[in-house]
Parts: structure tokens; C-alpha cells; sequence
């Protein structure tokens, strides 16, 4: 039976219908990936899935070089990646949370722009690979298949993703600060860059900037095990936002949640310890009560006696972003 042509719209098409010859790889020819022959009906479950929309537009991305292959062999390569991510987290629009850039893959912690996060992530991938292969003198795909992502939907979910990205280099013998974005957090030695928006994290953890740089350390040293220090990671029920609404006024008695803010500081932290208690996250009540993240998190919260700095890398046993 003669084969038939299936155009299936993804990242081998641009927005006027037309192939793009680039597709992510820099080998000028179409992602074939996203065209498939067919003889029968069940020829069509080979088509991919849609990508998990994230509600927050926060996003874990993975790039991984096709057959294992080694993206950067010296540091020469590392700046040419980070100058492609530069110009198009600068072009695109998003933000970028956290990175690591290891042998054969790459982490990126980002929130998407305007443009979204397919366009940002095929453009920083063609530019890449067009730079990579003629500087190795290469033809064909540099990365495997499209890129993978998982979306980031809680604030204990953000914070792993962000230590388990930093700790990549940890886990394979080098420093925390090897080519990631942990110095643009501490701000203390190794290299540094303009690229991290570090600003999110950092207001979770405390409200002023040094000590939150001091919470951010001791976080990251930390396993996986000690989440429950920042975060109400043993919460598993999701409040939508009618629910929590109803919730924030019935155990405040008040009227409209923002009236939660003005209510003096003790009351207003037995408050926000019971609505985490009910299920509420940090970001969702901080959300629907305009009061600071790094305020919602602090509820309830023992104070923490000063810890010095250690070296303890995270807990391999966490399957989130295997």
C-alpha cells in the first residue's frame, strides 16, 4: 500500500504552515520525527502526545545529546550555550530559575514567556547546534528527540527542582558551583552570571536578602528528607481556589481574604499555620491574601538556630525528576 505523508503541526512547523529546516537540530533538514508514513489506523498512536501544560508556566526542561553525545567539550562550549540562552531568555521573554550544564545534558529551571516555551527552547537549541557543528565539523541531530519538561505546579516542588538541578554537578564529583547557577544565589566566589532570576526563591525563603542567601545555602546542602523545614511538602490534598477562599474567610472571620493581612501578627500566623494545615499551599495563600510568600512560609515555623555550612549533597533517592 503506498504510503501516506502525515504533516503532524509541532516543532518541524513554523507559524506559516511552512517546515522549519532547522528544527532544533542545525542540520538543515526537517525534524522527521514529526512526520509519520501510515498503512493502517494504528499507525496513529505513534503520533506524540501533547506537552503537559503548566498552570504556573513553571517548567523543569531537560536537553540531552542524541546517543549519549557530549554537548560541551571545554568551557568554550558552556559560554557558547550560555550566550545563546542569554539572547533568547532576552528575546523570548522568560525567566530562568536555575541551571546546570553537565556533559551530555542540560537542566533548566524556567518560567515561559510570552512566546512560549517550545519557541524559546527550539530557537536556544538551533542556535546551539549550528554553533556546535561547525565548530566540530558535524552534520545531524546534536540532541535527542524534542526536549523533556515537567511542570512545576508547587512551591515544594519548585524548591526540589531547583537543589536537585544544582546538585547535579554534586553527584558526579564536582563542585555545587560548576557551571550552574548557584553563585548568582550566594553571591560568594565561583563564577558568576546575569542569566538567573534569583529573586522568586530567594523572597520564599526569608525577606531579607542576606539572611534568605544564608537560607538558600543551608536549603541546598540539605536532603531531601528536610523539605518540611521550608515547605508544607506533607500536604498531598489540592484546595482549589473557590474552596480556599471560603476556607481563608471561614477560619479569619473575615469578609475578603486580603482583610488577613491586617490582622496583627499572631493571629495572622495561627491563621496561616491552620489553612496550611487545611491543605492551602504557600504560593496560593499568598496568592489570595496579597500577604509575602517568605511571611506565609515563616507561619508557624520554630526559629531556626544558626547551622554552619556543610557539604552534604542531596538525597539521590528521589525519583521527581529522574
Amino acid at each position: 500500500m503506498q504510503g501516506i505523508v502525515v504533516w503532524v503541526p509541532g516543532r518541524a512547523c513554523q507559524g506559516d504552515g511552512e517546515f522549519d529546516r532547522h528544527a532544533c537540530q542545525g542540520d538543515g533538514e526537517f525534524d522527521r520525527h514529526n512526520v509519520i508514513l501510515y498503512a493502517s489506523p494504528e499507525v496513529i498512536a505513534m503520533v506524540r502526545t501533547s506537552r503537559i501544560k503548566s498552570e504556573s508556566g513553571v517548567y523543569h526542561v531537560m536537553l540531552r545529546g542524541i546517543d549519549q553525545l557530549q554537548l560541551f567539550y571545554n568551557d568554550e562550549d558552556r559560554t557558547t550555550f550560555l550566550g545563546c540562552l542569554e539572547r533568547y531568555k532576552a528575546e523570548n521573554g522568560f525567566s530562568l530559575i536555575a541551571f546546570a550544564l553537565m556533559g551530555n545534558h542540560v537542566h533548566l529551571l524556567v518560567k515561559e514567556g510570552p512566546k512560549g516555551l517550545s519557541e524559546s527552547m527550539r530557537r536556544l537549541a538551533t542556535s546551539y547546534a549550528r554553533n556546535y557543528n561547525a565548530k566540530y565539523e558535524r552534520v545531524g541531530y546534536l540532541f535527542q528527540n524534542r526536549f523533556r519538561s515537567e511542570p512545576v505546579e508547587s512551591d515544594a516542588y519548585l524548591l526540589q527542582a531547583v537543589r536537585y538541578i544544582l546538585n547535579n554537578p554534586v553527584l558526579v564529583g564536582e563542585p555545587i558551583s560548576y557551571w550552574t547557577s548557584y553563585t548568582d544565589y550566594t553571591k560568594d566566589g565561583g563564577p558568576k552570571t546575569s542569566l538567573t532570576d534569583t529573586d522568586l526563591i530567594l523572597g520564599m525563603l526569608s525577606e531579607g536578602e542576606g539572611q534568605a542567601r544564608e537560607s538558600f545555602i543551608e536549603f541546598v546542602a540539605g536532603s531531601l528528607k528536610d523539605d518540611h523545614r521550608f515547605l508544607d511538602t506533607d500536604t498531598v490534598r489540592h484546595v482549589k481556589d473557590d474552596e480556599a477562599i471560603e476556607l481563608i474567610k471561614d477560619r479569619a472571620r473575615v469578609r475578603s481574604c486580603g482583610d488577613v493581612a491586617t490582622l496583627g501578627k499572631e493571629e495572622r500566623d495561627v491563621i496561616l499555620t491552620r489553612l496550611k494545615g487545611d491543605g492551602l499551599s504557600i504560593r496560593q495563600l499568598s496568592r489570595l491574601t496579597g500577604i509575602n510568600r517568605s511571611v506565609v512560609l515563616e507561619a508557624g515555623k520554630p526559629k531556626r538556630m544558626r547551622i554552619p555550612k556543610r557539604d552534604v549533597p542531596v538525597s539521590s533517592d528521589s525519583n521527581l525528576f529522574s
